[in-house]
């Protein structure tokens, strides 16, 4: 689709970082307001984008803010000597396109099919006179886009590779698209080639600390894409 939408949407934009509790749902999500939501659904133009599809490309001008209703984006970042890191998985509720100079800060692409939400920088501005409260939300999740690259930044420069790959998985259980609270079980969305790329190692390792990991009980694999975690057991490993 390409034209903005004609009635209000449902909008759910999680709430990261430090916000008051009446700010927020049961479900953890910003409550907006229903002028807002009206106002936002306004200037909204929703995208369907397959898996492994292009969104947005790093350094390219940033013409847009995008909203995840469904579905999970990768963002990565060409460094200078020519490699890419993945600097953060995308879920819903989550905006991403940050920019600096008006330029993309990195490349988005849509990890699996995606339900998405843009919206145009130039409109978003002009809301922003008439809706102040609502710049404040906005900041709020650029803030904590900051946070989550210093979260990665730590998670990566841990030594051991085991250490890495159990706080990725951990962080991964905090995300109710892809846990099962009731079984255990995590669903994993990425391959092992982007779990290398986001921990900064190689396929070859990850294979080897998922074996060991699982030698140690702290995983057990139920099948090539799903793995059934002990919590409290990875949640040790990483203050050893």
């Amino acid at each position: 689709m390409t034209a903005p939408a004609a009635t209000p949407l449902s909008l759910r934009i999680r709430a990261a970082g430090e916000v008051p509790g009446d700010t927020v749902d049961s479900a953890g999500n910003l409550i907006l307001s229903t002028q807002t939501v009206a106002a936002l659904s306004a200037i909204a133009v929703p995208l369907d984008v397959k898996a492994r599809t292009p969104v947005v490309r790093q350094g390219d001008e940033a013409e847009f803010v995008f909203l995840i209703r469904s579905g999970v984006i990768k963002a990565e970042h060409q460094l200078e000597d020519g490699r890419t890191q993945i600097v953060a998985f995308h879920w819903p509720g989550d905006l991403f396109g940050l920019a600096d100079h008006d330029l993309y800060l990195n490349s988005a692409d849509a990890l699996t099919d995606c339900d998405l939400i843009r919206f145009s920088r130039p409109a978003l501005k002009a809301l922003f006179l008439t809706e102040p409260g609502l710049q404040g939300d906005f900041l709020v999740e650029a803030i904590a886009h900051l946070r989550l690259s210093q979260r990665h930044l730590l998670l990566v420069t841990h030594q051991r590779v085991a250490k890495r790959l159990a706080g990725f998985l951990i962080e991964c259980s905090q995300k109710p698209e892809c846990y099962d609270t009731q079984t255990g079980v995590l669903s994993l969305i990425m391959d092992r080639t982007d779990i290398a790329a986001y921990l900064n190692t190689t396929v070859e390792s990850v294979s080897r600390m998922i074996g060991a990991l699982e030698e140690r009980k702290l995983i057990t694999r139920v099948d090539a894409r799903h793995v059934r975690l002990d919590l409290p057991g990875l949640k040790a490993l990483l203050t050893r």
